[in-house]
């Protein structure tokens, strides 16, 4: 039923949209939580871009390990994983994250495209699987430096969104969403939560961001 309804991801420069096979096209939640985030944050990113005259070659590079990061972890559940293809370090991000990766299983769907009509929206999540055997939205992320739970708020939203549009589709409710980090300090942090935290502030970010779009 997912992959019967999956959207076309679009290629435009104002961030990630898909259009459904009705045609109707909406914007990614990374795309709504970016345009709605707090001011400091906007501001924050902008000062280190001004400061950081390396800025476009550090983005880049961080892309770059972060997409072989989630190939190499694609193709581990997948059983076909091949370390020869992929650069030192998202081999070792990976070799990091593999303790809490070992906590999969039941994989649902993996890079799953999604939609919600009734919050007219979509994303693609990294993983629906069970961890510790509980359904749930996992997302990875390799990051320079350690995390703090504040950090990772707009992810939360994210993932959030992820199991309410997967609710849309299926009927089936999850419960928990799970962000796996690891660092380029060698950490590795598993930060756990529950759907119903976020619900309200995802939806309320959602609205703000159309009722700016309509003005």
């Amino acid at each position: 039923m997912l992959k019967a309804r999956e959207p076309t991801l679009l290629d435009r420069e104002d961030g990630h949209w898909y259009q459904t096979k009705f045609d109707k096209i909406y914007p990614s939640i990374s795309t709504i939580l970016s345009a709605t985030a707090p001011e400091h944050k906007k501001n924050g990113l902008q000062s280190w871009k001004e400061n950081e005259p390396a800025h476009e070659y550090i983005t880049k590079q961080a892309q770059d390990i972060g997409t072989q990061s989630h190939k190499m972890i694609e193709d581990y559940l997948g059983n076909k994983l091949a370390m020869e293809e992929f650069d030192l370090l998202p081999i070792a991000h990976f070799n990091n994250l593999k303790p809490f990766l070992d906590n999969i299983s039941d994989v649902t769907s993996i890079e799953q495209r999604m939609y919600s009509d009734k919050l007219q929206v979509a994303g693609t999540s990294d993983l629906i699987a069970e961890y510790n055997g509980e359904l749930s939205i996992i997302d990875y992320k390799t990051k320079r430096k350690p995390q703090i739970d504040e950090y990772m708020y707009e992810y939360y939203l994210q993932t959030t969104c992820y199991a309410h549009m997967f609710e849309e589709v299926t009927g089936q409710k999850i419960n928990q969403v799970v962000i796996l980090v690891s660092s380029e300090k060698n950490t590795r942090q598993e930060f756990i939560k529950t759907c119903d935290e976020y619900v309200g502030p995802m939806m309320e970010r959602v609205e703000k961001y159309y009722l700016n779009n309509l003005q």
